[in-house]
């Protein structure tokens, strides 16, 4: 299984970087995109799993290709129509293209052109160009079926925990924004964002449900051996960046204030380490095209690609994406299902209703073929045609007369014995 993890260096020199786009203009192209993918995927009504898949294939893309070479919202659109299909939720590649048109109008409309025909003969071609370059991997954990299990696991006030899990819920989505998908794994950026949850709602995580007495472990050791207190707050100072440069406000207790609330400055050149203990995969400075090395997972890697859950929380996305979720319209109903004749009494009456001539009678039967000749008994010459045919039987045989022997005890024929018989014995 490929890795597809990349360190800040990495990030700093990708395809689009090379040949000529300006890394702040880079990662805004990168945002625009995944904000498209989340709104296009909230009017077709996909789930948070399926939009969350389509923005990672959107960021492995560009990591071998260049944003001048393909357009961001066309292939935006065929990295979601591919995830619906990877995550079992397709959508016609025409309600796609419908949905997509409609939502680039007004200020964007210069970039319809690039999404090609209303058939999506354009995405489909770039569909085959996507498929090899993320290398047909289509295993893809998410953050949002690991944050349902950290928090099933907190104790604590029920509307607290609920509050904090619907504001980390939102910070999931606009992580994908980000790069930190192509840095850590899933399960770290759910530590991350109910990390940054717990912190922004002033509530501290004090008992789990697998905490051991007179323990002294942190919470987020439970789920993740190694991780240490740097490396969330690296990836919470990266989320938080997101807001600066944006000035967007976090849905569920109110606005972010003071984004570095709370939180330890960290230098933004400063190197972490995983402790997943990630291998360093072909850099993309070498090659364009081919994808990243393969390398052998550990057994704790293995199990985070565990299978995901279905529940579904498109409110919760649908609130985070700023503006208010715009349902696809369609023609309006009839007020009633009853319909009526528009033609009047009158315009019956004027018809003339005329029966049609009769058909012309059918012609006469042909007579019937005359009975075929009655079979004779006896047998036919034998020809090749009754070759195989089983001979007739012969006749029966008659009688045999009886044995001579006895006919001699009945006296028909005398005794050949030419000796007399032997005298009778005496008295006793």
């Amino acid at each position: 299984m490929p890795l597809w993890y990349y360190d800040k260096k990495e990030l700093k020199s990708t395809p689009s970087i090379r040949d000529g786009v300006d890394p702040e203009t880079e990662q805004r192209y990168r945002r625009e995109g995944c904000r498209f993918i989340l709104d296009l995927g909230i009017r077709l009504g996909l789930r948070s799993e399926t939009m969350g898949t389509g923005a990672v294939f959107f960021h492995r893309f560009y990591m071998f290709h260049s944003f001048k070479q393909y357009p961001r919202y066309a292939m935006a659109t065929c990295c979601l129509f591919l995830s619906g299909k990877v995550e079992e939720t397709p959508k016609k590649i025409r309600d796609i293209m419908k949905t997509a048109r409609q939502i680039l109008e007004g200020a964007r409309e210069r970039y319809i052109p690039t999404l090609g025909d209303e058939r999506g003969d354009l995405i489909l071609q770039y569909e085959r160009i996507l498929l090899p370059t993320v290398k047909f991997d289509f295993c893809i954990a998410s953050p949002y079926s690991f944050l349902k299990q950290y928090a099933k696991t907190i104790i604590g006030d029920k509307e607290q925990i609920r509050q904090m899990f619907q504001m980390a819920w939102t910070f999931v989505n606009d992580s994908y924004c980000t790069t930190l998908c192509l840095q850590w794994e899933p399960e770290i950026i759910a530590i991350a964002v109910l990390y940054l949850a717990c912190k922004l709602s002033k509530f501290e995580i004090t008992d789990w449900t697998t905490k051991k007495e007179n323990s002294k472990q942190k919470w987020w050791e439970q789920f993740v051996e190694g991780l240490t207190k740097d490396i969330i707050e690296d990836i919470c100072h990266q989320h938080l960046d997101l807001y600066s440069k944006n000035n967007l406000s976090s849905t569920g207790n109110g606005t972010i204030n003071n984004p570095s609330v709370m939180l330890t400055p960290t230098q933004t050149n400063s190197t972490v380490t995983s402790p997943i203990q990630p291998i360093a995969v072909e850099s993309p400075s070498t090659s364009r095209s081919m994808p990243p090395t393969k390398r052998a997972r550990t057994d704790d890697e293995s199990n985070y690609r565990s299978s995901r859950n279905n529940h579904h929380h498109s409110s919760n996305l649908s609130s985070n994406v700023g503006g208010t979720q715009v349902n696809p319209t369609g023609p309006p109903l009839p007020s009633s299902t009853s319909f009526h004749h528009t033609s009047s009494h009158d315009d019956f009456s004027r018809r003339t209703l005329t029966a049609p001539p009769p058909p012309p009678p059918p012609p006469p039967l042909p007579p019937p073929p005359p009975p075929p000749p009655p079979q004779s008994a006896v047998a036919p010459p034998p020809s090749h045609q009754n070759f195989y045919m089983r001979p007739p039987m012969p006749p029966p045989m008659p009688p045999m007369p009886p044995p001579m022997f006895a006919q001699t005890l009945r006296g028909q024929i005398p005794s050949s014995n030419p000796w007399p018989p032997p005298p009778p014995l005496p008295p006793m």
